[in-house]
Formats: C-alpha cells, structure tokens, sequence
C-alpha cells in the first residue's frame, strides 16, 4: 500500500521546481555554447574569405604573368584586379568579395588595440597594416607580383608598375571589436607572398 501512495501521490512542489531548473540550465548552457559556436564560424568564414582572396592574387599573378592589384576597402570588402601591361586590353573585371557575404551582422575589418599584435609582429594600431620590409610609410596600393612577392609603394603613383620591388609586410583583422573572441588576424609576409591565419583562443594568437 505504501508504494502505491506514493504512486498515486505523483511529485512535490520541491521537486517539480528542482526539475524545472535543470532543465532552464540546461537550456541555457545550449544557448550559450550555439552563440559560441555561431560566433566563431562567422568569424572562421570572415577569415577564410581574406586568406583565399589572398592566396587567389598570389596565384593569378603568378600564373598570368601580371601585377594583381588588392584593394581593401572599409568595412568589408576585398577586390582583386589584374593590371595589364600598356597596349593590352583590360584584363576582365573580378567581382569584388565582402566578409560573410555582406550578410546583415556580417564582420567586418576591425583593430583590436587591447590585444598583443600578432607573432609576426607587423603591427596592430589598425585594421589594415602594411610596414615596408626597408622601413618608411606604406600606403594602402598593394599587390602581388609575378614572382609572387606583395610589394606596394609609399605614394599613390606608380603603384602598378612592373618590377615595383618595394616590398611591404602587411597584417589585416577581422572580426567584432567589441568581442575578443571574434578577433582574426591574417598576414602576409612581403617577401614570399605568404599568408598566415591566426585566431585569439582567450591568451594569445593561435595559427
């Protein structure tokens, strides 16, 4: 009989409300971790579009034997341009990219100054860094040469000459600046044209 009372006599109020708040952390925890993790794929994307954007003007310019101008323009958006030699018809037009598509909560290019710059140490102070390998200012003219070098000039003249040998190292972030755990760096080394992807785990930049 005693068993069957307390079947009958189903749950208290105690434990009703015990259930209930497990199941409202539960609930909880899941929707922090999904904002986590939608945070940080947002992000991984908006890297990702820079890196290959990157990497595609290294290779056309390489593979056509042609300059390939990269033009960073705020908030978001990436263009790549092969710049022809006199005499020779313009090269076809290459739609511009924007980060997460331009997607409306889309990140953008963004400086982080409370964080350490990156390993490579090309600087940090803006969004879009680019110091001359030699020293000196750098404008925002940069490209990839048919060597595969990222060379760019301290004017805006003769950006898109050929055999341009001022070499210029250059850092980009990206990300939501009042989030740290969106921050997203990508650098170029100058010399070789190479692109590295770094993301802030919470301590220090991770490749």
């Amino acid at each position: 009989m005693h068993l069957q009372d307390r079947r009958h006599r189903g749950f208290s109020l105690i434990e009703l409300m015990v259930v209930v708040a497990i199941i409202v952390i539960i609930a909880g925890w899941t929707i922090m971790g999904g904002t986590a993790f939608a945070k940080n794929m947002k992000a991984n994307a908006a890297m990702s579009a820079v890196v290959t954007q990157l990497r595609q003007a290294r290779q056309l310019a390489i593979s056509s034997r042609r300059n390939v101008l990269v033009t960073f323009t705020a908030p978001n958006q990436i263009q790549l341009a092969v710049q022809t030699l006199p005499g020779e018809a313009p090269a076809p037009a290459i739609p511009a990219v924007f980060l997460n598509d331009n997607a409306k909560g889309g990140l953008k290019f963004a400086a982080f100054p409370a964080l350490p710059d990156t390993p490579m140490n090309f600087g940090n102070a803006n969004a879009i860094n680019f110091v001359p390998a030699n020293g000196g200012a750098a404008g925002l003219n940069v490209l990839f040469t048919v060597q595969g070098s990222f060379v760019g000039t301290t004017g805006a003249a003769n950006f898109s000459a050929v055999g341009n040998s001022n070499l210029v190292n250059g850092s980009i972030f990206v990300g939501d600046p009042t989030d740290p755990s969106t921050a997203r760096a990508i650098t170029i080394l100058g010399a070789t044209g190479r692109v590295r992807s770094f993301h802030w785990d919470g301590q220090k930049w991770d490749e």
